[in-house]
């Protein structure tokens, strides 16, 4: 096979099936068989393929080409596919038209020259695939002259650790922009995914677990099901109030504690710690105000109703997911049973202006955290919507003109969120957002069903069943 033949191939079909067991997993080779016959049926036209027994028999079943690897375990390196000219050997011997091994840049087994593995597949007429994680690998598998660019190991190794819980979309451009022909690889589970590495310009997308691994996809759905605990503290972190409750798997409220809002970071950590401990739960959801990293739980950006955030960090003694308080009530009302796997914009009118939107039970926020700045919005009179809407600049009685123009504020940035996310169901909460004197003004929208803990049961369901990729 050469490099042109296999674009021809890819070009025809780009789905790669990974016929392998899962990781610790015995499979017969019988049933891998079957499984690469039932992938052929289908129209897939070259095979990613791992083991001697399971390479051989496959090819002899289907006639297929494919990329061979072959796993082995050495004391002296973390490097386990194709690892050594041994296994380099082997896959030449068992005619793999590609030989597939790990590209990373961390030392193999025996010090052996990967530029020396690569040449040897050359000499025997094969391609060579390079299994890379990192931009850095795939610029030496380049320089090397390897024929393939997998994203295979990317999220897998400690120099790629920070890449997320998807598919590494930035690293199949960065491969492509390198003029490799790209086999996307790695975390890719829905259609939307393989497309977009079509787009990024892969030339065909390696699938193994999502096609025919029943422990992953059992696992995967099994998760679908419950929650992530029996009960879990929740947070609410407000301009005026700190409070901690006890919610159990069911979403109903054991306990609610509050104090006043403490003046420094450390005096409110110090303070759920306790309840965290008093009460035994294992995991904790915290709503507050300001932009939180999903994944540190560092607080990067405040707009000052809450002082002395930025830099400060909500790391707790158990599993913590913490989020800027309008998308934690945004995630609390899309679980709610009248709108969960609906498009639902929450819009919580309270000490500031918060939003947030779900869309089918996925979480729209950025990747460090940010929401709908609808705070932000400029209104028709040049002001900010939160200095007119915000509990905080109307103060606890509005006269009749704060009011009015309240009001008008509101109507506004229901029009501009409506225009923006195109919701289905849009729900009202907070103490400005569901006032008597507010909500008739409203057309079409739900009052939050859980009323003042509108923040506590979002942060709750944070902890109860994270976003995705958190």
């Amino acid at each position: 096979m050469t490099l042109a033949s296999l674009s021809t191939l890819l070009a025809e079909c780009p789905l790669v099936a990974s016929v392998q067991p899962a990781p610790g997993v015995t499979a017969p080779v019988d049933f891998l068989v079957e499984a690469a016959r039932q992938h052929q049926r289908e129209g897939v036209r070259f095979l990613r393929l791992e083991g001697v027994e399971a390479i051989a028999a496959i090819r002899a079943a289907t006639g297929l080409p494919c990329v061979g690897l072959l796993k082995r375990t050495y004391p002296d390196s973390e490097v386990f596919i194709t690892p050594t000219m041994a296994e380099v050997e082997a896959l030449i011997e068992l005619g793999c038209e590609v030989v597939a091994m790990d590209a990373t840049e961390r030392p193999r087994p025996g010090e052996v020259a990967l530029a020396d593995l690569v040449a040897r597949v050359h000499a025997a007429g094969r391609l060579a695939m390079a299994d890379c994680d990192t931009p850095a690998s795939v610029d030496q598998a380049v320089a090397l002259g390897f024929d393939v660019i997998g994203t295979t190991l990317s999220g897998y190794t400690p120099a790629s650790s920070g890449v997320g819980d998807g598919p590494d979309l930035e690293l199949v451009a960065h491969a492509v922009g390198r003029g490799a022909l790209v086999l996307a690889e790695g975390r890719y589970q829905s259609e939307a995914q393989v497309w977009a590495a079509m787009r990024r310009g892969a030339s065909g997308i390696v699938m193994g677990g999502a096609l025919n691994d029943p422990t992953k996809q059992t696992r995967r759905f099994l998760t679908a099901t419950r929650p992530a605990a029996e009960r879990v503290g929740a947070v609410d972190l407000g301009g005026t109030w700190l409070r901690f409750a006890v919610v159990s798997a069911s979403g109903e409220v054991a306990s609610v504690e509050r104090i006043a809002r403490p003046e420094t970071h450390e005096e409110r950590l110090a303070w759920i710690e306790s309840r965290v401990a008093s009460s035994g739960v294992g995991r904790v959801g915290i709503a507050a105000g300001g932009t939180i990293h999903p994944r540190t739980g560092q607080i990067w950006e405040s707009l000052g109703i809450i002082p002395g955030q930025i830099g400060e960090s909500w790391a707790l003694s158990v599993p913590t997911v913490a989020l800027n308080d309008g998308l934690a009530c945004a995630w609390g009302h899309a679980q709610h049973p009248a709108w969960a796997g609906r498009r639902v914009l929450t819009l919580a009118f309270g000490t500031g202006v918060g939003a947030g939107l779900v869309d089918q039970m996925r979480l729209l926020v950025g990747p460090q955290g940010e929401y709908p700045r609808l705070n932000d919005l400029r209104l028709p009179t040049g002001e900010r919507c939160e200095d007119v809407l915000g509990g905080a600049a109307l103060g606890r009685e509005p006269d009749a003109a704060q009011r009015e123009a309240a009001v008008a504020a509101a109507q506004y940035a229901l029009r501009t969120a409506r225009g923006l996310y195109h919701p289905e169901v849009v729900v009202m909460a907070g103490g400005v957002g569901t006032a008597a004197w507010l909500l008739p003004h409203l057309d079409d929208v739900e009052l939050t069903p859980y009323g003042d803990n509108a923040g506590l049961m979002g942060a709750a369901w944070l902890a109860l069943r994270p976003p995705h990729g958190m």
